[in-house]
């Protein structure tokens, strides 16, 4: 049995040449009685008499292995034109080869008057004028096609627990120019869990990574717009990488994370919704939009203005029991609302928006396989006197295995 204070570092000895796994640290092994231990000992190991006048030879974090420790960077990817009614493909610029635990993107824009412009701005622009993807070469989707900026921008900030910037835009006079712009972050590593790092985008897995950004058109955050023109979209491109200095093991991290939405249901008469069963997918959570009224489009997911009235209840269920909610029947609005609203800590809650976790232990083992199920649905009951065009998005926060890597 080694003894604990054998293989404590000494003064003249950076901690990560001592034995163990891997290197990384220590190997101590110590019995379930633990020894008698003296601090006098201790210090005499590494040299220190007095502390009068050897306080130097005290070990200073960061001092002799300042070199071999991992440092968190904030990389400018550069700022990009966007094609508007098309996508604008990027892939070549991305600085690959660290882990990722962020992608921020300033979306903004210009809007033009001419003569006499008008219009109606609508709810929560303009974060409806985009849609993104990302994927690699070898684990495919990190955002599945078409996800709009709006749910990627509400998801951030129930994680992050405060919404990021946000300028809506405004009607221009004549010949006059309005800008607006928004921060999506794309979140790699889950700052809610114990171990955030148990899910990143490690980037030294890929040879290509691809992020795509549809740009709409000025209807999608304008209504009925006259003499008004869109113009001058670009996306300012950061990354948040973790650059070790003694080269991680390519398996340390777990799983990667994976975003989706569902097409819109259509109250009252929406079927419960199927949700995806995929033998390498967990689900972490599911978020539940409602909207209604004349800015909703038809079959355009997150679209119109949030709304709290038209689901009663919330049920996620699958053919070996009910996972969210019971037989008996879902969860309330209301209660969810109000656990919602703790649980993120987040004392004014957009409208519309509603939230399911399986990992409010912030444990990455409690999230839902879903693999084994035969059958996994959405099962919502809807209110009395539903709104005028009425509407239901889904968007789901989940992590899939890495490609070529063992275990479930």
């Amino acid at each position: 049995m080694t003894e604990l204070l054998t293989v404590l570092p000494k003064r003249t000895e950076p901690w990560h040449v001592l034995p163990g796994h891997g290197s990384i640290g220590p190997n101590i092994r110590t019995t379930r009685k633990s020894g008698r231990h003296s601090l006098r000992h201790a210090m005499r190991d590494m040299g220190i008499e007095s502390l009068a006048r050897d306080y130097q030879k005290i070990p200073v974090v960061g001092r002799d292995e300042c070199g071999d420790r991992a440092e968190l960077e904030r990389v400018m990817v550069g700022t990009f034109p966007l094609n508007i009614g098309n996508p604008t493909i990027i892939t070549r610029e991305f600085p690959v080869g660290d882990p990722w635990h962020t992608m921020t993107l300033n979306l903004r824009g210009e809007l033009l008057g001419g003569g006499a412009p008008t219009g109606t701005v609508k709810a929560d622009a303009p974060t409806q004028l985009w849609q993104l993807a990302l994927t690699t070469d070898l684990d495919k989707d990190v955002i599945e096609p078409q996800v709009s900026s709006r749910a990627l921008f509400r998801y951030a900030q129930f994680i992050q627990e405060t919404a990021s910037e946000i300028v809506a835009p405004t009607i221009p006079g004549a010949a006059a120019t309005t800008l607006f712009n928004v921060n999506i972050q794309l979140i790699f590593s889950d700052p809610r869990l114990l171990i955030p790092e148990d899910s990143i985008l490690d980037t030294r897995r890929y040879n290509t990574i691809t992020l795509t950004i549809f740009t709409g058109a000025l209807t999608d955050i304008i209504t009925t717009p006259v003499q008004i023109t869109l113009q001058n979209c670009v996306c300012d491109l950061e990354v948040l990488r973790v650059s070790p200095r003694v080269p991680l093991p390519l398996n340390v991290v777990k799983v990667l994370p994976f975003y989706k939405r569902y097409a819109p249901q259509t109250p009252p008469d929406a079927t419960p919704l199927n949700l995806d069963r995929v033998p390498t997918l967990a689900m972490k959570r599911l978020l539940w939009f409602t909207s209604s009224l004349t800015d909703v489009i038809a079959g355009v997911p997150f679209t119109g203005l949030g709304t709290d009235n038209i689901i009663d209840t919330f049920r996620v269920a699958s053919n070996r029991r009910d996972h969210f909610g019971s037989a008996q029947g879902g969860v309330s609005r209301r209660v969810l609302r109000g656990d919602n609203k703790v649980d993120y800590k987040t004392e004014t809650f957009p409208a519309g928006w509603w939230i399911y976790d399986t990992v409010l232990d912030r444990s990455l083992m409690s999230a839902l396989a879903t693999g084994d199920l035969s059958v996994l649905q959405s099962i919502q009951t809807y209110q009395a006197g539903l709104p005028a065009t009425p509407q239901v998005s889904v968007f789901q926060a989940g992590i899939q295995k890495l490609r070529g890597t063992r275990g479930r």
